[in-house]
């Protein structure tokens, strides 16, 4: 039996416990045999939390999120010493949780596995949102990855990098993060989804242009506004669907809509939990995404296994999930143009609008690709098989 130590900063696992974060790591835990994660909370998530017979969480309960580390520190180390001997630990990120992790390695002598789910380092984007914080980040993050024994990245980008100064191949590996399944590649019901339609105020002919995520600065929403309403000129039958919580956009994308004058074809519906995405892919014909980068997008995965043709542009990870028609037609999932040409992406989505053959193949390509490489129960065994490796080289010496 493997028994795993991991730092999260993931809150929804303490709190939300039928999310889809909750339920993939018990899967993980089954697998390994144990897993306990301490995840940062604020105060009053209670005490330590029996997932499954497998999973073990230790809610923080933190006054204030710069108190995180010493409290998971605190609580990881203390409940190692009363408990099942740990064989690794693993964290979150290359920073806070990763220097906890620093910390755990040389208290508990086991090796440390260090993810990296977006691209940091040498990405400019990243450090001009916050430079001083981000700068400061990539100091930490480069003490971090030096420190690690295993070295996980969701992108050939990060971990080419990791290469360049000195890691070691053996000790790193690209696994993103699969979320493609039979359940976005399943039919929906004609009534489910003509009553879905119905909710939204869609009518018969209205083609969508879908986004779902989490509207944070990089993602750059507005771009994608800018250029709907390029598309929206030349296609007025276009709907644009936007999922998540718009609340979370440094923007108030709303008004962008209005000032653009794109707001009555715009549906912007709040957040949807993960097991109601499905029908939401179905009912559009095109994914649209307008990332300055990212590690590598997990909602193109799901995306494409729902049979929807991508449009992105050529930033870093959008370029590793989406291949280009016009490079590779024989496997291409989308259509990829120059970053922050809005006239050219929405000369892409026009074009899959207009052309329901190219849409079609796209859409079966992308599938049958989608399910091979980013299969969600694939993954779960992936990423518990690379627990075992990292474990199986031990600690550099």
């Amino acid at each position: 039996m493997l028994h795993v130590l991991m730092i999260s900063l993931d809150t929804a696992l303490a709190t939300q416990p039928h999310s889809a974060t909750r339920r993939r790591h018990c899967a993980y835990a089954e697998r390994a045999g144990s897993l306990t994660v301490v995840a940062y909370t604020p105060p009053g998530a209670g005490g330590v939390i029996q997932a499954s017979p497998h999973l073990t969480i230790l809610p923080t309960n933190s006054r204030h999120p710069l108190l995180f580390a010493l409290d998971a520190a605190r609580r990881a180390e203390t409940f190692a010493a009363s408990h099942v001997p740990v064989h690794l630990i693993t964290t979150q990120d290359p920073f806070v949780t990763g220097l906890v992790g620093v910390w755990l390695r040389d208290r508990l002598g086991v090796p440390l596995l260090v993810q990296n789910h977006s691209y940091y380092f040498g990405n400019r984007a990243w450090l001009a949102e916050r430079p001083l914080r981000n700068r400061a980040l990539t100091q930490i993050g480069r003490l971090v990855r030096g420190r690690a024994d295993f070295y996980r990245t969701v992108n050939r980008r990060e971990r080419a990098t990791y290469v360049n100064i000195g890691g070691e191949l053996a000790r790193s590996a690209v696994l993103p993060l699969g979320t493609a399944s039979a359940q976005f590649a399943a039919t929906i019901p004609w009534e489910q989804l003509a009553a879905l339609r119905a909710d939204l105020g869609l009518a018969p002919d209205d083609r969508v242009v879908l986004w779902v995520g989490y509207p944070v600065a990089f993602k750059r929403v507005p771009l994608l506004l800018r250029t709907f309403r390029r598309v929206l000129a030349a296609e007025p039958d276009a709907r644009l669907l936007l999922v998540g919580d718009m609340a979370q956009s440094p923007d108030d994308l709303a008004a962008l809509a209005r000032a653009e004058g794109i707001a009555e074809r715009t549906l912007m519906i709040g957040p949807v939990a993960h097991e109601d995405l499905p029908a939401y892919y179905a009912l559009a014909d095109v994914y649209a995404i307008t990332s300055a980068y990212e590690g590598l997008p997990r909602v193109l995965f799901e995306a494409a296994a729902a049979g929807l043709p991508l449009a992105g542009m050529r930033t870093p990870g959008v370029d590793e999930a989406i291949r280009d028609w016009d490079v590779s037609p024989g496997d291409a999932n989308g259509l990829l143009v120059p970053d922050g040409d809005t006239d050219a992406l929405a000369a892409a989505i026009l074009k899959l609008l207009r052309d329901p053959a190219l849409r079609q193949r796209l859409g079966a390509q992308g599938r049958t690709h989608a399910l091979a490489a980013y299969d969600a129960d694939a993954y779960l065994d992936a990423w518990v098989d690379l627990w075992r490796r990292a474990v199986a080289l031990g600690r550099r010496t």
